[in-house]
């Protein structure tokens, strides 16, 4: 195991550690943005439980508080990034079988059935094309790491912030097409709860214009 004592690198150590709890932070808090969509789901055999969305989401919340408690020492390893890295997956893939869920419960012919089609392509789309980036990165950093680790350091800011960058794009887009999809069929406002600080949410969940069928 590559281990690394962040006190050698001083101020910048201390930046990092921030920076690392700050995501950590992030994380949960996209966690509790999928929770509250989930609450809004369709009682449906075929769906995932709310119970099981709550289990999944809180295992990956323990992996966001345990590197902030890693960071706060001030000692934390690559396999520290990995698990981080795997949690930002984990919380996109929940994020991404509830609209996939969600769609199940559509009546195709009154939503529209050329606009259903674009929705469900479009969404597993844009779910490959996040796994494809995020497993990138976990690729780029696994080389470096073999390779060269002296240049690991410099390359673990940059990683993590675009593994977060992405997430949260993703996690928006598929939220926001979640409570959508949800409101067409129950007739419910979609949720307005707050994405982190500073991010802004999607005004469109998906590419084409939803019709209600009225």
């Amino acid at each position: 195991m590559t281990s690394w004592n962040t006190s050698i690198f001083e101020m910048e150590a201390k930046g990092l550690s921030l920076h690392l709890c700050m995501l950590g932070t992030k994380g949960v808090k996209l966690a509790s943005r999928i929770m509250d969509s989930a609450a809004l789901r369709v009682d449906k055999l075929d769906e995932i439980s709310l119970h099981t969305t709550k289990q999944t989401l809180t295992m990956y919340v323990s992996v966001f508080v345990k590197l902030a408690e890693v960071t706060y020492h001030k000692n934390f390893n690559h396999e520290s990034v990995f698990s981080l890295l795997g949690a930002f997956k984990g919380v996109a893939a929940i994020s991404h079988i509830l609209v996939k869920d969600a769609l199940e419960s559509v009546n195709y012919v009154e939503y529209g059935s050329s606009n259903y089609s674009l929705l469900v392509q479009d969404t597993g789309n844009s779910w490959n094309e996040y796994e494809q980036n995020i497993n990138n990165l976990e690729e780029k950093f696994r080389t470096v790491l073999i390779n060269n680790n002296s240049n690991i350091y410099e390359l673990l800011r940059p990683t993590m912030e675009k593994a977060i960058t992405l997430t949260i794009s993703f996690v928006s887009q598929m939220v926001t097409r979640h409570e959508r999809v949800l409101s067409h069929n129950m007739r419910v406002p979609a949720s307005r709860v707050g994405m982190p600080q500073g991010v802004k949410q999607h005004d469109s969940g998906s590419p084409v214009h939803e019709s209600s069928g009225n």
